[in-house]
C-alpha cells in the first residue's frame, strides 16, 4: 500500500496542472486552490490573450489607447459611469479570502503566460512588437463588474419612455400619447407564463406590493420633469443604455447581448430518474467566442463549464454535486433620476443645495491628443445628461451601486453547494439580478430569482424618470424571502427565456412580459411525461426553428383570408400563408411569407398614429408581439385599427407583403425563401443562431456527465479556433469532464 501511495504520488507530482482535450479544451488538476487558479489564468491566456487584452481595455475605458481615436466615443461613455481605481480595490478587498485567492492567483497565471509568450516572440499579432502591460487583479475585477452591468443590471428605461413619449406628443396620437405609452409599456399581463408556477408560487402574505399609480400620478409626475425635446434627450438615452460600448464590443467580438434559456427536469419527470439541465446563456456569437471553456479540479473545487476570458473561475457549469444556469432576470433595479439644478455645480434635493462630486479620468489616445473625461456624481449616482448650464439633470441611481463584485462570492460558492438549502443560503448575497435554475444529485431542482429590488414609492410611475427628493426615496430593497423563487416544483420541470418570475410581479419600466412570450416554445418542445436528454436536445433543436408568435397568430391570418379572393399571384401567396404549421426553416415560402405580412401589419396598425420617423425596424421593435395582439383584439385603450374590421387590416397587411415580396424575388411563391438568422462568426456560417453561445446539458447521476458546445472554438488560433463549428453545424455535443 505504502509503494502503491507512493507511486501515485510520484505520478501526480510529475503530471501536467494543464491537460486539454480533444478540442483543445484545459483540464486543470492542482494540488492547491491558489495553484488552479493559477493555472486558470495561464491556460486562458494562452487560448485567449489578445481577447482578454480587449476585454480589460473596454471594462476600464482605455480601448482608445490601443486602438486609436474611433474608440474615444466608447471609452468616454463607460468613463461617465465607471469607478476609480481605489473603488474598484475596495470592491475587491470586499470579497471573501477563497475570491480574493482566485483573483489574485489568476492574474499571476497570465503574467506567466505573458512572460513566456514575450521571450519566446509568440505574443499575438495586435501587440505590434510591445510587450503587453502586467495583468492585474483590477483588470479582472473591472471585467467582473462590466460582465455584471451588461448582464446582471436591469431598468435605467425611464429616459427611453420619456423620450417616447416626448416623440408621440409630436405626432397624430398626441392628443391620447399616454393611452398609448399605457398600452405600448402595461405593468402586468396576468396571462404572462411565469417561471415559478402559481401552483407553488409565494403564499400571499408574503408577495410585496409594487407602487400603484394612476393616470394623475403619471400627469403630476410630468409636471414636475422639464420639457425636453428629443434632440435633448437623446444623448442620456445611448448613455443609459450603453449604446456605444455595446457596438465596439459586438464589433470586437467582447460580450455585448444579453439573453439566454434554461430548463430543469426533476428525476419524476426524467427518463432516468435523475435530474438534467440544460444552460445557454445567448452572449453573441463572434470569433473567437465571447466565451471560453474549462474545467478546474483542487481540494476544495471541482468544477467544468463556461468561464469569460479574464475573470477567474467557471460562472455557468456544474460541479460533483451540483449544476446551474444564469439567466438575465430584467428586474428593475435601477432608476433615472431628475434633479433640478442650483448653479454650474450642485443641485437641489429637499431644499437645500448639494455640491457635485467631479471625477476626472485621462485618456491619452493612440495618434491623438490626450484628453481628460469628467464624470459628474450626485449622492444618487452618475450624472448621465446636464442640460441648461445645469438646471436639468439625470443621474443614474443604481440599487448594486459599488458592490456589484458581491455576486462572485454567490458564484465562487455554489462549488461547494450541494443540496437546495445550500444554494439559496448563498442567493442573498447576490447584488445583481440574474434568475438562478439548478439541480443537484440528491434529486434537487430549482429556481430563485435574483438581485437587489428596490422599494419604492407609493404614487410614482416606474416607467418615467423619478423627480428627486427625499419623498421619492427608496424604502431600501425586497428582502430574499420574499423574491420568486421555488424548490422542487410540483410539474417537475422549470424553463426560463427570460420570461416572468411569478404572475405578481410586473414590468415596472420595461415592457417585455407578456402573454405571447417565447418561452412557451420551449414547453411546447417538452410535451413528453418522461423527458431523456435525447428530448432536451431535440427541443433546443426546434426552438431554434419555430416561430414564437405562430400560436397566436397563426389563427388570425386564418380566419383573415378565409374566402379571400385577391389576384391570382395573392390567392397563391394565401395556401402558403393558410398552411403555415409554424416552422421558420431555412427556404420555407410560407415562413416568408408570414414573416414579411407581420412586419407589414406592424406598419399599418402603428404608422397612421405613431408616424413614421421611427422606421420600420424600431417599429417591429416597440411593438412587442403582446401589444400586437392587444392592438388586434381590442385589448388597447388607443385604436389602433381605427374603426376598421381587425380582417380588413390583416388582409391589406398581407396584400402589402406579397407586393415587395414578388418586387424582390419574382411573381413565383414558390421561390420565396425564408433565411434564418446564423452564427456568421463561423466557418461556414452555422445556420439557426438563435441558440446559447455556449450551451451545456448536464445528466446529475452519482457522477455528473456534462456536454457542451461553443462554437467556433477554445482558442483564438490554430487548430483549435474553428473545430466546434461542425459540432454547431449538427446541433452536436462533446463531453466535458472534471478531471478526478
Amino acid at each position: 500500500m505504502v509503494a502503491l501511495l507512493a507511486l501515485l504520488a510520484a505520478g501526480l507530482c510529475n503530471a501536467s496542472p494543464i491537460v486539454r482535450d480533444a478540442y483543445g479544451v484545459p483540464q486543470i488538476l492542482a494540488p492547491t486552490w491558489e495553484e488552479a487558479f493559477f493555472h486558470a489564468g495561464y491556460a486562458v491566456a494562452e487560448d485567449r490573450l489578445w481577447q482578454m487584452e480587449m476585454n480589460r481595455r473596454i471594462g476600464a475605458g482605455r480601448l482608445s489607447e490601443l486602438l486609436g481615436p474611433e474608440y474615444l466615443a466608447a471609452d468616454r461613455e463607460t468613463l461617465r459611469t465607471a469607478y476609480t481605481p481605489e473603488e474598484l480595490d475596495r470592491q475587491f478587498q470586499s470579497l471573501s479570502s477563497r475570491s480574493r485567492e482566485a483573483f489574485e492567483s489568476y492574474a499571476k497565471g497570465v503574467n506567466a503566460y505573458m512572460e513566456k509568450a514575450a521571450r519566446e516572440g509568440t505574443l499575438p499579432p495586435g501587440y505590434q512588437g510591445t510587450k503587453p502591460e502586467p495583468w492585474t487583479v483590477r483588470d479582472s475585477v473591472a471585467i467582473a463588474v462590466r460582465l455584471f452591468r451588461l448582464f446582471g443590471r436591469g431598468g435605467a428605461g425611464e429616459l427611453r419612455n420619456l423620450a417616447a413619449l416626448t416623440y408621440l406628443q409630436t405626432q397624430p396620437c398626441r392628443e391620447r400619447a399616454l393611452d398609448v405609452l399605457d398600452d405600448l409599456a402595461w405593468q402586468n399581463d396576468p396571462e404572462a407564463p411565469t417561471t415559478v408556477d402559481p401552483a407553488d408560487d409565494l403564499p400571499a402574505d408574503k408577495r410585496p406590493s409594487f407602487p400603484k399609480f394612476s393616470r394623475a400620478d403619471t400627469e403630476a409626475q410630468l409636471a414636475k420633469l422639464p420639457k425636453l425635446n428629443l434632440l435633448e434627450l437623446l444623448p442620456a438615452l445611448r448613455l443609459a443604455e450603453r449604446a456605444e460600448g455595446a457596438s465596439v464590443a459586438e464589433r470586437l467580438g467582447l460580450p455585448s447581448r444579453t439573453g439566454s434559456y434554461a430548463i430543469v427536469v426533476a428525476p419524476k419527470r426524467s427518463a432516468t430518474g435523475v435530474p438534467l439541465l440544460v444552460a445557454g446563456p445567448q452572449m453573441g456569437f463572434s470569433r473567437p467566442s465571447v466565451v471560453h471553456e474549462m474545467s478546474i479540479s483542487a481540494p476544495g473545487i471541482a468544477v467544468a463549464g463556461m468561464d469569460v476570458p479574464g475573470v477567474p473561475g467557471v460562472l455557468v457549469g456544474h460541479t460533483l454535486k451540483l449544476a446551474w444556469a444564469l439567466t438575465t432576470s430584467v428586474a428593475d433595479t435601477e432608476d433615472v433620476v431628475f434633479l433640478e439644478g442650483s448653479g454650474p455645480d450642485a443641485y437641489r434635493y429637499g431644499g437645500s443645495s448639494r455640491k457635485l462630486e467631479r471625477l476626472a479620468f485621462q485618456l491619452r489616445p493612440k495618434g491623438a491628443a490626450p484628453e481628460t473625461v469628467v464624470q459628474e456624481r450626485s449622492h444618487l449616482g452618475p450624472i448621465l445628461l446636464s442640460l441648461r448650464n445645469g438646471q436639468a439633470r439625470f443621474a443614474l441611481r443604481s440599487s448594486f451601486w459599488m458592490s456589484e463584485l458581491e455576486s462572485y462570492d454567490t458564484l465562487i460558492g455554489l462549488y461547494n453547494a450541494s443540496s437546495a438549502n445550500e444554494v439559496l443560503r448563498l442567493a442573498p448575497k447576490a447584488t445583481m439580478g440574474f434568475n438562478l435554475l439548478f439541480a443537484t444529485t440528491s434529486g434537487d431542482i430549482g429556481f430563485a430569482y435574483l438581485g437587489r429590488v428596490p422599494l419604492r414609492a407609493e404614487r410614482l410611475d416606474p416607467r418615467l424618470p423619478t423627480p428627486g427628493s427625499p419623498d421619492t426615496e427608496w424604502r431600501g430593497v425586497l428582502p430574499f424571502d420574499r423574491m420568486p423563487q421555488v424548490v422542487n416544483p410540483a410539474s417537475g420541470l422549470l424553463t426560463n427565456w427570460n420570461n416572468k418570475p411569478a404572475a405578481w410581479w410586473p414590468n415596472l419600466d420595461t415592457p417585455v412580459w407578456g402573454r405571447v412570450d417565447r418561452v412557451d416554445l420551449i414547453r411546447e418542445a417538452l410535451g413528453r411525461d418522461k423527458l431523456s436528454l435525447w428530448d432536451l436536445e431535440a427541443a433546443l433543436w426546434t426552438i431554434a426553428r419555430r416561430s414564437e408568435v405562430y400560436a397566436r397568430r397563426q389563427p388570425l391570418w386564418r380566419a383573415a383570408l378565409v374566402g379571400f379572393s385577391g389576384s391570382p399571384l395573392e390567392a397563391d401567396a394565401a395556401r402558403y400563408l393558410t398552411a403555415f404549421d409554424g416552422w421558420m426553416v431555412e427556404g420555407n415560402p410560407a415562413a416568408a411569407i408570414f414573416q414579411a405580412a407581420n412586419d407589414e401589419l406592424v406598419s399599418l396598425l402603428l404608422e397612421p398614429h405613431v408616424g413614421s420617423l421611427l422606421g420600420s425596424e424600431n417599429l417591429r421593435r416597440v411593438a412587442q408581439p403582446t401589444f400586437l395582439q392587444n392592438a388586434l383584439g381590442g385589448r388597447t385603450a388607443y385604436d389602433y385599427l381605427a374603426g376598421r374590421k381587425r380582417d380588413d387590416v390583416l388582409r391589406e397587411a398581407f396584400q402589402r407583403a406579397v407586393a415587395k415580396l414578388s418586387t424582390q424575388a419574382g411573381n413565383d411563391p414558390a421561390l420565396w425563401r425564408y433565411t434564418p438568422g446564423a452564427i456568421r462568426s463561423t466557418e461556414p456560417a452555422v445556420p439557426y443562431g438563435n441558440r446559447g453561445t455556449f450551451l451545456q446539458i448536464v445528466e446529475l447521476r452519482p457522477l455528473p456527465r456534462g456536454r457542451t458546445v461553443a462554437p467556433p472554438g477554445v482558442a483564438e488560433s490554430g487548430p483549435h479556433s474553428n473545430d466546434q463549428t461542425p459540432l454547431a453545424e449538427g446541433w452536436r455535443y462533446k463531453p466535458i469532464a472534471i478531471r478526478p
